[in-house]
């Protein structure tokens, strides 16, 4: 055998499943030995497999549940579209023999992207840990309501917030909820991250930028008029009560993205949100 591969896909998914057969008999006719991975059931992460580079099938989703499967040993991952809308699978479903041909052959190059490592502090202790490769998100849960978060960036206090809530992204989640939410777009292998308000009750809370080293704490202040919520990636959560803190930090090269030598991110941006340059831009 030449090496390993894992396939992550959403096995309920026709096309998927197809797909998945297809580039299975591919790479083993060329000395692949591949495992697989349904998507849903490695969300919540689990023991890495052993490979030497990973495919995702489908859309964003998919890829961040197979880079947070691979989150503890990082290694390369394809990302191959078979969704609606997504900004970082790049391949498409026709273009994957030829991406998986070039990445053999050594022509591809790979990205190191941020991942977030956030920790639940409850009582002095830590609760609960995850890892994000978009975003983490302190909100309310259910019908939407103010919170009371308290907010620390590099150790320093920066203010009590009232609002929807926070969202703390990476550069790869730029594109998704924090630009839903106003925040900028940034550039993937940008060493930073964006703190993204929701909604804020003063108009002076505005997206900032923020050093990946930098440690975020957001805490949950008394007198909630709403239970609040932790979400990372929208795919994981946990439940917060007034005192408890989520501490987040980005940690360099979490996630390894094998890239398309068919069109860089620009691309992808001018494409998904419709940058024709013409009158009805």
């Amino acid at each position: 055998m030449k090496g390993q591969t894992v396939i992550v896909y959403n096995t309920s998914i026709d096309l998927a499943d197809r797909v998945f057969r297809d580039m299975s008999s591919w790479l083993e006719n060329r000395g692949y030995e591949v495992s697989s991975c349904d998507s849903h059931e490695c969300r919540t992460g689990g023991p890495a497999p052993d490979a030497d580079f990973a495919v995702s099938l489908g859309g964003d989703g998919t890829f961040l549940s197979c880079a947070r499967l691979l989150a503890d040993r990082p290694i390369p991952i394809l990302p191959v579209h078979l969704g609606t809308f997504g900004f970082i699978t790049e391949v498409t479903q026709n273009e994957w023999p030829d991406a998986l041909a070039a990445w053999l052959e050594g022509r591809l190059e790979v990205e190191d992207r941020t991942i977030l490592d956030v920790r639940v502090i409850r009582r002095g202790r830590e609760s609960e840990r995850f890892q994000g490769v978009n975003d983490a998100v302190v909100s309310a849960s259910g019908i939407s309501k103010l919170v009371r978060l308290s907010l620390q960036l590099g150790g320093i206090e920066a203010g009590h917030f009232r609002g929807d809530g926070l969202i703390l992204s990476t550069a790869t989640g730029s594109t998704a909820y924090s630009m839903a939410s106003g925040g900028p777009i940034l550039v993937p292998p940008m060493s930073a991250l964006v703190l993204t308000p929701i909604c804020p009750f003063s108009l002076s809370w505005r997206p900032m930028v923020i050093p990946e080293q930098d440690e975020i704490v957001i805490g949950v202040e008394d007198h909630q008029r709403a239970d609040v919520l932790l979400t990372v990636d929208g795919q994981e959560s946990a439940p917060l009560g007034p005192g408890d803190a989520v501490r987040m930090k980005g940690r360099p090269a979490g996630v390894r993205v094998i890239k398309s030598d068919r069109r860089v991110f620009y691309e992808v941006v001018r494409s998904k949100l419709g940058w024709s340059g013409g009158p009805h831009a």
